[in-house]
């Protein structure tokens, strides 16, 4: 059974722990940092918010004070949970840094209203207090906690990494990263890593680890626990990670995955460090020992898709090596199509499936690529002394068709682009003229010319898909927040940076902004609240007007009359007719129905009821916006756009 080594303090590793056991592995927990909450005075007089830049501050505030009452402004979304699953009822979320925290303050928030009271630990990123302080708001920063680096790796865990017990390592900051190596190497363990696999949160924390040699080092697309999970399940998936739910299946472990990273010696780290992509942060990041994202993470973060690149190299590759397997088997077969042909069309995407990763160019292909226009280049400057002579092309054969080996092992790329099949036809042309007369100069710029077009049309298809994948995340999150009546303003947020200035993603969200910080009620909610309503809906119509002591008897009265549904279709305008239609409407689901029935109220009636009909048309608007956002990013994949 392989083992997995988490390194998170212990609290926060319990919900890794159940997400990896339920994978089939066993967990060993090694905390590297150990959270300590200290006992600080709260002076909560006249605040109007709390701040909260980590889940361990709203954790170590709430064991202080226990007022629920004041309204919580978290970094992100990790911190908002928190804070909801401890009592506190009133809860923001910002976009996961500290700029972003203080723009959310700053639009909702007026500075004479109260100060701020940050619930902080010992070491913070971001300047808070200062960024507020800008706009008029006062912040009293507590430090309520502080993370203790471990000094020495426990007997348990130095003996299993001596005995090989360890399969596998989650990484969640850069600072439990750098403790690790720092206490490995103390230890003199260094050498019992080869095998493992280090699976790293961003690629700052990839970083810390360079120093050390792994089997492989994975990091998440995004920085977020669950992403990285996802890594682990596609080594899982494809038998490089071995388990229990898995054991009795497992052929022989295939190559190493397109998207992992070998790790080199520490001399080579820098040239090494451009080969693992760079996260794309869609919330807070899990960080241990800092409040807000580090740094270097939010740089990271910038650079974008750093797959892209690997993926214009695969398409150089492929567009030299296939022609030439084109022009290569015509010639044997005598003018049958090549076996390559099916698999290109058959590689072109579905309009409704999920967008595959591309797989990463190997150091051989990368090589041979080389050797190929070393071979061209060196081809062209003898035509350019020896003018039409003939040319040997024998060397350049002999590559050739070493390049056709290598593209035999790219066939079974996911998602080749059906627009690169002419490419690859005209090509392939152009081979056939190059050797027939000699490769003129010409014709081989020409060729180079094509290559870079095609490596352009690569990125820009890779760059689009990416983006659309991203986008229809978001909006499955952000469905699944309005589906079950939770704020959604974070998701919301989400949303919005990824479409940019797409104007239906504009569109939908305007009609999604009234709710997002409270949530929608479900059809089940407002159900339920109709039956209670009822009885009030129709007592309406018959009390006087006024508060005075008459209507307060007669109010009283009527509420010991129980209101039971007309069976059937009740007919006629009278409240209790509406009424009675309204929740027969319900009863089956339509709430469309129901709405259209209890606008027709009119007077004290249409007052009572107008609260639930302002929260029913909000349901019905956000059904009908989420539908709309989602058909449009799948449409939007299956374009390619």
């Amino acid at each position: 059974m392989t083992c997995a080594l988490v390194t998170r303090p212990r609290e926060d590793s319990e919900g890794v722990s159940r997400e990896l056991r339920a994978r089939g592995l066993t967990v060993a927990v090694e905390p590297l940092l150990d959270i300590a909450y200290l006992d600080a005075a709260i002076d909560a007089e006249g605040v109007q918010g709390i701040l909260a830049t980590s889940a361990n501050g709203v954790r170590a505030l709430a064991r202080l004070l226990p007022d629920r009452d004041l309204p919580v402004w978290a970094v992100g979304d990790a911190s908002a949970r928190e804070a909801r699953a401890l009592g506190y009822e009133r809860v923001e979320s910002a976009g996961g840094d500290v700029h972003s925290l203080a723009a959310l303050v700053k639009d909702r928030c007026e500075p004479g209203t109260g100060a701020f009271l940050h619930a902080a630990g010992s070491v913070t990123a971001g300047d808070l207090a200062g960024l507020l302080a800008e706009a008029g708001f006062a912040v009293r920063r507590v430090v309520l906690y502080e993370a203790r680096t471990a000094t020495a790796l426990s007997d348990d865990l130095t003996q299993a990494l001596r005995n090989g017990g360890i399969g596998l390592a989650l990484f969640f900051s850069p600072r439990t990263a750098a403790t690790f190596v720092t206490l490995v190497q103390a230890a003199g363990l260094s050498g019992t890593l080869r095998p493992l696999t280090a699976y790293a949160l961003s690629r700052a924390v990839a970083d810390k680890l360079a120093p050390l040699s792994w089997a492989a080092v994975r990091v998440a697309a995004v920085p977020t626990q669950a992403a990285l999970l996802a890594a682990l399940e596609e080594d899982l998936a494809a038998g490089r990670i071995s388990s229990d739910l898995q054991r009795s299946s497992m052929t022989e472990t295939p190559p190493a995955a397109a998207n992992e990273t070998k790790t080199p010696s520490p001399e080579a780290a820098p040239e090494a460090a451009d080969a693992i992509p760079a996260p794309v942060p869609e919330e807070e990041v899990a960080t241990e020992e800092a409040e807000i994202a580090e740094p270097e993470v939010a740089a990271d973060a910038a650079k974008g898709r750093g797959w892209v690149p690997v993926a214009a190299a695969v398409a150089v590759v492929a567009v030299a090596g296939v022609a030439a397997l084109v022009w290569s088997e015509m010639r044997t077969n005598g003018g049958t199509p090549s076996p390559l042909a099916p698999v290109l069309s058959s590689a072109e995407p579905a309009a409704s499936g999920p967008v595959a990763a591309p797989a990463a160019v190997s150091p051989d292909l990368a090589a041979e690529l080389a050797a190929t226009r070393d071979r061209l280049a060196a081809l062209e400057a003898r035509l350019g002394h020896g003018g039409a002579a003939a040319v040997d092309l024998s060397p350049l054969e002999s590559r050739v068709g070493q390049t056709e080996m290598a593209v035999k092992a790219l066939q079974a790329l996911p998602q080749v682009p059906a627009k690169l099949v002419d490419e690859v036809t005209e090509l392939s042309g152009a081979v056939a003229e190059l050797k027939r007369t000699s490769a003129d100069a010409a014709a081989v710029l020409r060729l180079a010319d094509r290559v870079e077009k095609a490596e352009s049309a690569v990125r820009d298809m890779q760059a689009r898909r990416s983006s659309a994948a991203a986008l229809l995340l978001a909006v499955g999150q952000l469905r699944e927040a309005v589906a079950a009546a939770l704020p959604y303003d974070g998701e919301l947020r989400a949303l919005k940076a990824l479409a940019g200035a797409d104007p239906e993603v504009a569109a939908a969200a305007e009609t999604l902004k009234s709710h997002a910080a409270v949530g929608i009620p479900t059809l089940a909610m407002l159900t339920q609240r109709m039956t209670v309503l009822a009885p009030a809906v129709v007592r309406a119509q018959i009390l006087p007007e006024g508060q005075g002591w008459w209507r307060q008897t007669l109010d009283r009265l009527g509420s010991l009359v129980t209101i039971e549904r007309e069976d059937g279709a009740a007919a006629g305008t009278s409240p209790a007719a509406v009424v009675a239609r309204a929740q027969g409407a319900l009863a089956v689901g339509d709430l469309a129905i129901a709405v259209t029935e209890l606008e027709a109220l009119s007077g004290p009636p249409a007052e009572v009821a107008a609260p639930w009909l302002a929260d029913a048309r909000a349901r019905l608007a956000a059904g009908q916006a989420l539908s709309g956002l989602t058909a449009h990013v799948v449409a939007a994949i299956g374009a390619g756009q």
